[in-house]
């Protein structure tokens, strides 16, 4: 009790960890209040169970991306046209909640509400699974279905919600960073959008160059983006914890020197200022030469650029050097709990759903996301034309083969960590401090908590 009461105090602090989702929220107010689960599902929970569609199950579904005006829309039409579709053939309804600051989960779950799908960060999986009762896919759906259905997803994916060999949450929503372009601003600086930088020493020196033709920040990426910080650090060979979460080592010497490069290239003028959501609104609105954020921005960005008459490009995140870019994953996973074997069979029939070739080809055409699903890619039932039409989206697709798991991390102090890096980071790259130093002193207070 004592651990989820935590919990509950922190919901506002852990809705930073989805700051690569991309926009700012919306109002909570048009959310559909979730219903009190009975204390006694009518049905029978032998073997012999089935859904029917005379009888139809109702199932709630808690996701932060119905909170965004960009990804709302997309998101409401992929639940409602399962309800139309799969969910009136099988007998399952899905009730959509709004959950603006990832809180109102957990404060349902602790009324006993009931909660069975939620749209769930990576990094603090393993913090809901000690706490607020989540249960292994492996534990509750057909093995055979399950590994069936997972063989059409990309293996780097499935991987990121495993905790102990088990799959706790499914990939669903999500992206890598893309350095987005604003061609007019390099053809205006001399730059070539066809030949994008490569390396973070191209990306300062093509900053400069916009900034000193154009009056404009030639780059933006915000300490507080929450997420492809991590990428920066991998990326120079740095780790956030060791390979068992046992230990703290950011403030190594490859990640000082990834900080320093970034913190030095924020105080030269040529980078845009301000909250992950203020520098992705001047980039939209053609005030920033290139900005790092996540695909679910694609149709926002697309529409600002059209809107200023500037086209749009798109290129894979930049590397140190000769040494290979390390993207890491935005975006959430679909954890699950269930209190009944009619429950297990109505998730599972939305899950498969949502990461087939139907949910996919709206979420990454109506939203902007990665297709998790292998298999639609190429099909010009699915997702070809979007694809072929959008290059960004095959970008995205390649990134993944370097894919490495934004971190998750240990679930008895998983806030407070989480709070103690973001801190770093922002500290390190905004103040004059020495970053080394600030990076060390967050580490040591790390190491005193995980021990």
């Amino acid at each position: 009790m004592k651990k989820l009461i935590v919990l509950l105090l922190a919901a506002a602090l852990m809705f930073t960890v989805f700051a690569g989702c991309g926009g700012n929220t919306a109002s909570s107010g048009g959310a559909t209040p979730p219903s009190k689960a009975p204390d006694k599902i009518p049905a029978n929970d032998s073997p012999a169970t089935a859904l029917d569609p005379n009888n139809p199950v109702t199932i709630t579904f808690y996701s932060y991306s119905l909170s965004y005006p960009t990804m709302r829309p997309g998101m409401e039409h992929l639940i409602n046209n399962f309800n139309e579709t799969t969910g009136k053939e099988k007998g399952v309804f899905v009730k959509a909640i709004e959950d603006d600051t990832m809180g109102k989960y957990q404060t349902d779950i602790a009324a006993g509400e009931q909660v069975n799908v939620i749209q769930h960060a990576f990094s603090v999986l393993d913090m809901s699974k000690e706490n607020l009762g989540l249960q292994a896919y492996e534990d509750i759906f057909p093995s055979g279905e399950l590994s069936e259905h997972i063989s059409h997803m990309y293996e780097n994916a499935v991987e990121l919600g495993k905790i102990d060999g088990k799959t706790y949450a499914l990939a669903f929503t999500f992206s890598t960073p893309i350095l987005y372009i604003n061609g007019a601003l390099f053809e205006a600086a001399g730059l070539d959008p066809n030949e994008p930088p490569e390396t973070w020493d191209e990306v300062a020196a093509y900053a400069k160059r916009i900034y000193e033709s154009t009056g404009k920040p030639g780059f933006a990426l915000s300490p507080q983006n929450g997420w492809t910080t991590e990428g920066l650090f991998f990326s120079n060979g740095a780790n956030i914890l060791n390979s068992d979460r046992t230990e703290a080592m950011f403030a190594s010497p490859e990640g000082i020197e990834a900080m320093e490069m970034w913190q030095e290239l924020y105080h030269s003028g040529a980078h845009a200022l301000g909250s992950d959501s203020e520098v992705s609104e001047q980039f939209m609105s053609g005030n920033a030469g290139m900005l790092i954020q996540s695909t679910s921005m694609l149709s926002g960005i697309k529409a600002g650029a059209e809107a200023g008459g500037w086209k749009l490009y798109g290129a894979e995140m930049p590397a140190f050097g000769d040494k290979p870019a390390v993207p890491v994953n935005s975006g959430s996973a679909l954890a699950v709990r269930s209190s009944s074997e009619l429950e297990n069979l109505a998730i599972w029939e939305f899950i498969k759903y949502v990461t087939g070739p139907e949910g996919y080809t709206i979420i990454t055409s109506e939203i902007g996301y990665l297709p998790l699903n292998k298999d639609i890619v190429s099909d010009p039932q699915y997702l070809k034309p979007f694809v072929d039409e959008n290059p960004i989206i095959a970008t995205n697709l390649r990134q993944l083969e370097r894919l490495r798991p934004v971190t998750i991390w240990p679930a008895e102090n998983a806030l407070e960590l989480r709070q103690i890096f973001a801190d770093a980071i922002t500290k390190a790259i905004t103040t004059g401090n020495d970053a080394g130093e600030v990076l060390t002193e967050a580490q040591e207070q790390m190491n005193a908590l995980l021990k």
